[in-house]
């Protein structure tokens, strides 16, 4: 026993993001057999996770979220990976944790796609995420050329009252239909039944992306919650690998590892096309319904009563791009959803979403992602 290392877990179990990095983390201590314990830590008297009192390890794995938390952790002097983005310049720790321009990216790009020219960010003061979230994503709207609007509370920790009584008032404020890019499934949450409770129909005025997923939240959300996927897992097994060369007292290991999010799980809470053109949308309904089986223009166009002349200029006035690039986007958004979700095999996957062989699929998916389709599925696990 004296050879085995033991490690303290400080993430909480109590949403889906936690219990998939520690799944991560676990999954890569086992398979490569490093002699280490894991202990997911206790709760004390005040619900705080905490390291207990008499415990002597020697490493630390953590969701720093609030000055106590990272207090308790920094006077374990051990080495420390925290895999949150709270505490983004902390020295004496390695970070490693979802890259949060990429993810506010990607939920503007959903939106885009789907026709949106409104923007909004609602991120109430909490320790659950960063205030950079919604900046992030303020950048990546007034750079496509857009305004943004972000909600302010007015105290730092609003009650339920306040806080819906501010965020109604915000709500009524802005254009409609407007794309809400909530920072995850708790604010994403509160707005759904704000809106529900005074009659604000979502996705049809408001559209809402919760910048995270927990399965419980989004499913039990009305309408069910649109939201990005993370690579939680991926997460965790970098935290390990950081974490196994700290303790090893190993150079040049980064300050910060940022992974990169998966994919959009669209649910009903953004399936709004907001396009006031009744053609186009019918031809996007139809790709998005059918592209997973390999469909072409010609198939379009032999569903919706338009010329190619016409629908292409309406494609690239809109959307700006054609509608083959349409077909091929939600095709490999398709594609990605399966090497993520499922284990059929390559040659399986590449027979379901239509193409004429697994050679023909490879290279597509290359061209699209830059890497072969085991390699997506491989990093997904890592």
């Amino acid at each position: 026993m004296s050879d085995r290392r033991q490690i303290v877990i400080l993430i909480d179990t109590q949403d889906t993001w936690g219990r998939r990095v520690i799944r991560g983390i676990s999954q890569a201590v086992r398979a490569s057999n490093r002699p280490w314990d894991l202990l997911i830590a206790p709760r004390d008297s005040q619900w705080r996770l905490r390291a207990p009192d008499r415990w002597r390890g020697e490493g630390v794995i953590a969701a720093l979220r609030d000055e106590q938390s990272t207090s308790h952790v920094k006077a374990l002097s051990l080495p420390t990976v925290n895999v949150s983005t709270w505490g983004v310049s902390l020295e004496w720790c390695k970070r490693v944790s979802t890259d949060d321009r990429l993810r506010s990216r990607m939920a503007f790009e959903h939106f885009r796609e789907r026709g949106f020219t409104n923007f909004a960010y609602y991120g109430p003061p909490s320790q659950r995420y960063s205030a950079h979230r919604g900046i992030h994503f303020q950048e990546e709207v007034l750079n496509a050329g857009f305004d943004c609007h972000i909600f302010q509370a007015g105290k730092s920790h609003p009650s339920w009252n306040e806080l819906k009584k501010q965020t109604l008032v915000w709500l009524l404020s802005l254009p409609r239909p407007l794309a809400i890019f909530a920072a995850n499934p708790h604010p994403a949450l509160q707005l759904t039944e704000i809106c529900k409770v005074e009659g604000i129909a979502v996705p049809s005025e408001v559209a809402i992306l919760a910048g995270d997923t927990d399965d419980l939240l989004c499913d039990v959300s009305d309408p069910p919650l649109s939201s990005i996927v993370l690579a939680s897992e991926t997460i965790g097994h970098h935290a390990v690998e950081i974490l196994d060369q700290l303790m090893e007292k190993k150079k040049n290991i980064p300050e910060v590892t940022l992974i990169p999010p998966v994919r959009v799980q669209e649910r009903a809470s953004t399936e709004l096309l907001a396009i006031d053109d009744p053609l186009l949308v019918q031809s996007i309904r139809y790709i998005r319904e059918h592209a997973k089986h390999g469909i072409t223009v010609g198939d379009v166009l032999r569903v919706v009563p338009i010329s190619r002349r016409l629908l292409e200029q309406k494609f690239a006035r809109i959307l700006k791009r054609t509608p083959a690039d349409e077909i091929r986007l939600v095709r490999m958004e398709h594609v990605k959803q399966l090497l993520s979700t499922t284990d059929m095999a390559v040659y399986e996957i590449a027979y379901e979403t239509g193409f004429s062989s697994p050679s023909r699929f490879c290279v597509a998916f290359r061209q699209s992602t830059g890497m072969s389709p085991m390699e997506y599925r491989l990093q997904l696990q890592r």
